[in-house]
């Protein structure tokens, strides 16, 4: 038998208490018997050390397994338990401790055996946590590294063409650089929104609008706004409708155009001198719904079908290279998916590598029948500026630079701006003068936005107020509209929302 000393301090404890050294030393099956239940002891405390090693490696995507590896190392501990009672009770029941009784040895041997059962489904499942986690981290990673690439690539033109129109101070300087600088501010813009999106998706927190628009119209529109694109890749885009196609119809046109313009610019992306086509097929139509396919048709790269699902993982495309070579964070697809999920629809995918794509998904919406109430609100293009004259606006924004900004934008609506650069301003302006809106930043030194509204709002309940934040937390932004902040603007923003939430709260 293993040295007392060397013996694991509470199976020595026990031994102790109903064990003499006499019974044990007169028995070599007990001094086995013991042997190995100090070796099942060490081999706990070892699985026990790795599950904490596991424990720190754990995420958020591995909850589950590791909650499952948890309820076996619970059952580890109910088997040392029957160990320890089986000893007592042959203690109780056998004061020589005859182990030659068969029915005990079996017992004994049954508990012994699950003991090493649990033991090894514990470390497979401990192995496989591992495993998973160590996956997950390398894809945070290389999504990391390209969301690095993609943002900086549009701020690395945007700070050269400054340089550059700073330098060469001439109006054919700025008309040669405008357009080159305003779509790499879009492109960065449309990438901070996918991340927004994302975010909001994880979060369930998108609600579908109900807008009567017309689909075709909607359609072209995507169309219209990816030729420049298209011609990059030396691209070509045609847009197929059927005749009998029932445009008008009720939805949300922001999501739908969403869904069609990740698609688009996917097919954009992967198909050099090709042609990439919007295809509109009706299924059925009946008095009140219609119900149609939509179809984004390339002619490019193609697609593994075997990697039809990863692609629709979050930070995942096909394989690094395709990030490397075509760029694109990798979410756009996710979203796309997990939209359509809220139409109660399904994307399908037929490819072939090296002859193309085609991705396709059904929508059964409800047709609008009054032409002259229709609207399409594609990305806010159509939204007409409203003049907001007499407004006056308290905006709180500690960063000068934002400030310069929004009074620029404001005043070109006519609207009266006083400036507080933190919370504790506000609240002295706002107990001394007389606002119709507060624009509020929520991250701010002295006192934050947050603060700055729970006391506004123990003293006026009325005034709308308006955060106008760059935080994309929905943690942050719930707990802004539970405390009284009526809306929200992100950073950047869009100065048309930014327009008609003031509209909105304005009364003329």
């Amino acid at each position: 038998m293993a040295d007392k000393n060397n013996l694991n301090r509470n199976l020595n404890r026990q031994i102790n208490k109903f064990l003499s050294e006499k019974i044990i030393n007169d028995n070599p099956s007990i001094q086995k018997f013991i042997d190995a239940i100090n070796q099942s002891y060490e081999n706990y405390e070892k699985d026990a050390e790795l599950f904490e090693q596991s424990i720190r490696l754990n995420d958020i995507e591995f909850y589950e397994i590791n909650k499952k590896i948890q309820d076996q190392l619970e059952k580890k501990k109910n088997v040392q338990s029957e160990l320890i009672q089986a000893i007592k009770l042959l203690s109780d029941n056998n004061s020589d401790l005859k182990l030659g009784d068969e029915d005990s040895l079996i017992e004994l041997l049954q508990i012994l055996h699950n003991e090493i059962e649990y033991r090894r489904i514990s470390e497979e499942q401990l192995s496989l946590a591992k495993l998973n986690a160590e996956k997950a981290n390398e894809a945070k990673s290389d999504f990391l590294s390209i969301m690095s690439h993609e943002i900086r690539t549009p701020l690395n033109a945007i700070i050269g063409l400054i340089y550059i129109m700073e330098k060469e101070r001439t109006v054919e300087s700025f008309n040669e650089n405008f357009d080159v600088l305003k779509t790499s501010t879009q492109n960065l813009f449309l990438l901070l929104n996918n991340i927004l999106d994302f975010n909001k998706i994880e979060a369930g927190k998108i609600d579908l609008e109900t807008i009567p628009f017309n689909f075709k119209d909607l359609v072209l529109e995507i169309a219209r706004s990816f030729q420049a694109k298209a011609i990059e890749n030396q691209n070509k885009i045609e847009v197929i409708i059927n005749d009998d196609f029932a445009a008008n119809i009720v939805s949300d046109p922001l999501r739908i155009s969403q869904i069609i313009t990740n698609l688009t610019l996917n097919a954009i992306k992967f198909t050099k001198n090709g042609l990439i086509q919007i295809k509109i097929d009706q299924i059925n139509r009946t008095e009140n719904n219609s119900v149609f396919k939509v179809n984004i048709i390339d002619n490019g790269i193609g697609i593994d079908l075997e990697k039809f699902n990863s692609i629709f993982q979050k930070f995942s495309q096909v394989d690094s290279k395709t990030s490397r070579q075509f760029g694109g964070s990798g979410l756009g697809l996710v979203i796309t998916k997990n939209l359509l999920n809220l139409f109660n629809s399904e994307i399908e995918l037929e490819s072939e590598l090296g002859k193309g794509s085609k991705f396709s998904f059904v929508l059964n919406l409800p047709i609008f029948n009054k032409n002259s109430d229709i609207k399409n609100n594609i990305n806010g293009d159509d939204y007409k500026e409203q003049n907001l004259e007499g407004l006056r606006l308290l905006l709180v924004e500690d960063n000068l630079i934002n400030v310069k900004i929004a009074e620029k934008i404001l005043k070109r609506w006519d609207v009266i701006v006083d400036v507080a650069l933190n919370g504790l301003m506000a609240l002295e302006k706002h107990k001394t003068n007389k606002y119709d809106i507060i624009l509020m930043d929520l991250s701010m030194p002295v006192m934050d936005g947050y603060e700055a509204t729970i006391n506004i709002r123990n003293i006026d309940s009325s005034i709308p107020i308006i955060a106008l934040t760059a935080s994309t937390s929905y943690l942050s932004l719930e707990k802004a509209m539970q405390i009284g902040i009526n809306e929200y603007v992100t950073k950047p923003f869009n100065p048309r929302e930014l327009n008609l939430k003031l509209s909105k709260h304005y009364h003329f």
